[in-house]
């Protein structure tokens, strides 16, 4: 157990969400241990260049910005104030990127901890509620070409929109916003990433394929939602709906801090949430069990945060909720303005 002379100088050290992704990530190294299959996780991520390439575009772009924002600088002065920032950057957003990485590892890593899938279960409790499997009244009743488009975009928005958010708001130096995004975002993986492990469920589409014997335009034949579906194949990521959950929270977040793109991404919002089912990747279940686990988050974050940042002390006085431009991220709000 730790004492709290510990405790005070963890907080001081590591944030909420960092310490939670490394829990995670020590749960995760004993999963790949014990099945055997860490050497094909390992290989897995390193082959994947999408989070690589991600995250190599958001280096150059802040280190560009960086040293273009430092041109009063010169040689290595210049060069080291754009690595610092770069530094700094790059641990704001590690949770982001964690996110990533621990979902593409549970990707390979589910099938093998729970081969048997418990779709079933969710499917009774859909019957039990509404009386039919939801993503085939919605295909039937609302189905078309263009409804399938609208409804993809809005499913892919989910890329976009929380990077999009926590950028805005860091930016603009606003960390406690930003703080409280990171922390949400960490929970409600987290969450949603023990669904995958208690509750294993590939979602309607491969479940229940007999079902489904007519491919949505622009799914089926090659299109964008085909191609996100072969990527992700067989993994049992379908309770909660993480989908939901993150929209959600970037949603909450958005009406706390954010009311103008609030209002502006809500339509869109919306639409993800019909997504999840039109495009058969989700039980309406998920979806409930998605809003449950933002809620949750949303609860637990100010909490938290409020908690974690009470400790004093130098490292962690930049970082206490509430304060606009802490002294330790000054450079940093220079650099990004």
């Amino acid at each position: 157990m730790l004492n709290s002379g510990a405790i005070t100088g963890l907080r001081r050290t590591l944030r909420p969400e960092e310490c939670l992704f490394i829990g995670f990530g020590v749960l995760l190294v004993f999963l790949m241990v014990y099945t055997g299959h860490g050497y094909a996780t390992l290989l897995g991520l390193v082959s994947d260049v999408r989070p690589a390439a991600i995250v190599l575009g958001m280096c150059l772009l802040i280190y560009g910005r960086a040293c273009w924002r430092a041109k009063d600088l010169r040689g290595k002065e210049r060069a080291r104030a754009g690595l610092v920032t770069l530094g700094r950057t790059l641990r704001e957003f590690s949770p982001l990127f964690a996110c990533m990485a621990i979902y593409e590892a549970l990707h390979d890593l589910t099938p093998v901890l729970r081969p048997e899938v418990v779709d079933q279960w969710l499917i009774d409790i859909d019957h039990a509620v509404f009386g039919v499997d939801v993503s085939r009244w919605l295909n039937d009743h609302i189905g078309s070409p263009l409804m399938t488009q609208f409804m993809t975009l809005c499913y892919v928005s989910y890329a976009f929109a929380p990077p999009i958010y926590a950028g805005l708001q860091y930016l603009r130096g606003r960390m406690r916003e930003f703080r409280d995004f990171s922390l949400a975002i960490a929970i409600t993986a987290f969450i949603g990433y023990c669904g995958y492990l208690l509750v294993p469920a590939v979602g309607p589409y491969i479940f229940q394929a007999d079902l489904y014997p007519d491919p949505l335009p622009n799914w089926g034949h090659g299109g964008l939602m085909d191609t996100l579906n072969k990527m992700k194949g067989s993994a049992r990521d379908a309770f909660p709906s993480l989908h939901t959950a993150m929209t959600t929270v970037v949603l909450g977040l958005m009406w706390r801090d954010a009311r103008r793109l609030f209002w502006t991404y809500l339509p869109i919002a919306l639409g993800l949430y019909v997504s999840t089912m039109y495009l058969r990747v989700h039980y309406a279940v998920d979806v409930a069990a998605g809003f449950a686990t933002a809620a949750l988050a949303l609860f637990l974050t100010s909490r938290i945060n409020k908690w974690w940042y009470a400790a004093g002390g130098k490292a962690a006085a930049a970082l206490i909720p509430g304060q606009r431009r802490p002294a330790e991220d000054t450079e940093i709000a220079r650099t990004t303005r």
